[in-house]
């Protein structure tokens, strides 16, 4: 027997995660407030099929005791031999046509054999037809009072709405990397199997929040009644954080030598996707990190987008290696952007050109008046990004001192407090591009435009200014003007 067999829940008390289900699901059936039908959606081994025994076998025990099944009774105990007549599962996927539809609508009439109700629990429900849709449609509406379905689907959108509206649907949850680690630590004690501490984070890194798939990988790199390390490495094929961040670092520059890495990669690994699936999640990693610190990289931001979309493209190729050169190739293309042909940096001069460029589209945006939202948003980026501009910092000064008649007040200093708010970074972009004036005991801030009035005009936003004031001894009203 499998681990995953072995270790499948019983019963609520073992299922992992899910809690908010796990109660309501208990609670309806200790009231004896459940309904006919209900349908469980998320995608693959999130307890969907589990959750659906657990309820079917708890709805039909003769003792529950303790928010759970007893598995004890002969209800339980025929249940888990496969024997119990009552409660039938359906694989949805292989009975498709109305005909297997209708067949259970004329069994499900006659009463349950042993059990108080019979339960029937179809998943992959999504893989109906619209004629099987139909016929189960009729029988939802009015199911004989020993009737219960249970619906499962990884695919909701394609469920109708017409079944949906007469289900009580419950969506689950990934299930967390701490839980799965947990389980695996349960499983590595049960089993006696010792496991070395540094393992169990690859295979939950690799399992993609699928409980399932992590007893499986567990399972895999047993040897002995252990696992070691170097075991996983062998197996998983760990793409080492050093390695990424260098690659990630050459990206940034848009170094040429990347070019070399890149054959080197191809040449050390089997599956280069794997690199690049990881090299995903380590820049929205790194991205996070920028944002919290208030500091957003717009080329990180840039990267992950590109990244994301042409390792999408590998699944209709022919060569996935191909998709990924293209990609740095181009992206290596881009900081000249002279010409289409343009395979080299561009030099001093291109670069120079391109920069003044950049300096006065962005200056004509900023004294433009009635500017639309999407502009605004070029400006604060172009402002992140070009945050070392003396010049713009003399410009922004001036404008900021010609309002203020306190001398001792420093808008900096404001918003660079404002800036260590965790999720207020861009309250700080958005002040920096406002200008201010200070009115006896009032302090008015003049926002560029209405999408940026809309954005600092809100009350958890002025309150935060008032406090990051008064840190600064300052009494101030805050009002926008």
């Amino acid at each position: 027997m499998s681990l995953y067999t072995k270790y499948r829940p019983k019963d609520f008390d073992n299922l992992v995660d899910q809690n908010f289900i796990k109660k309501t699901l208990s609670t309806a059936i200790l009231e004896n407030k459940t309904v006919w039908s209900y349908i469980f959606f998320w995608p693959r081994w999130t307890g969907k099929t589990s959750t659906a025994r657990i309820f079917a076998k708890w709805v039909n025990c003769k003792n529950p005791k303790n928010w759970n099944p007893c598995l004890e009774c002969n209800i339980c105990k025929s249940f888990s031999e496969w024997k119990l007549l009552d409660i039938i599962e359906i694989d949805a996927a292989s009975n498709t046509w109305v005909d297997n539809i209708r067949d259970i609508i004329e069994k499900a009439q006659f009463s349950p054999n042993v059990a108080k109700y019979k339960i029937y629990i179809i998943d992959e429900v999504h893989m109906l037809s619209n004629g099987a849709f139909n016929a189960l449609l009729k029988i939802l509406e009015e199911p004989p009072s020993h009737l219960k379905f249970i619906l499962a689907t990884t695919e909701i959108h394609k469920v109708p709405e017409t079944i949906l509206s007469r289900c009580q649907r419950f969506d689950f949850k990934n299930i967390s990397n701490i839980w799965i680690k947990k389980y695996l630590e349960y499983i590595a004690w049960e089993e006696k199997i010792k496991v070395e501490e540094k393992v169990y984070n690859y295979i939950v890194k690799n399992s993609a929040w699928g409980l399932r798939t992590a007893i499986s990988l567990f399972e895999q790199l047993i040897i002995n009644s252990e696992i070691k390390y170097e075991n996983v490495i062998e197996n998983l094929w760990i793409v080492w954080d050093e390695k990424l961040e260098e690659f990630l670092e050459k990206l940034l520059k848009k170094d040429n030598l990347i070019i070399n890495d890149f054959n080197n990669l191809i040449d050390e690994w089997k599956n280069i996707k794997l690199f690049f699936k990881d090299l995903i999640f380590f820049t929205k990693d790194k991205l996070e990190i920028s944002i919290l610190k208030g500091k957003i990289n717009i080329n990180l931001i840039k990267i992950l987008d590109n990244l994301q979309e042409y390792y999408s493209k590998t699944k209709n190729s022919i060569d996935e290696n191909l998709i990924f050169f293209i990609w740095i190739s181009k992206l290596l293309v881009e900081k000249s952007a002279l010409s289409p042909e343009s395979s080299l940096p561009c030099g001093e001069k291109g670069a120079t050109k391109i920069k003044e460029e950049k300096e006065k589209k962005t200056e004509k945006k900023v004294e433009k008046e009635n500017i639309e939202i999407e502009d605004a948003f070029d400006i604060f980026w172009d402002n992140l990004e070009e945050d070392n501009n003396l010049e713009k910092k003399e410009i922004l000064e001036k404008k900021i001192n010609s309002n203020n008649n306190n001398p001792s007040f420093s808008i900096d200093i404001l918003i660079s407090k404002i800036k260590t708010v965790p999720k207020k970074a861009f309250l700080s972009i958005w002040l920096k591009s406002s200008t201010y004036k200070i009115e006896e005991n009032i302090f008015y801030i003049i926002p560029q435009n209405k999408f940026t009035w809309a954005k600092i005009n809100v009350a958890e936003n002025i309150v935060l200014i008032q406090e990051k004031l008064k840190e600064m001894w300052f009494e101030y009203e805050v009002k926008i003007k």
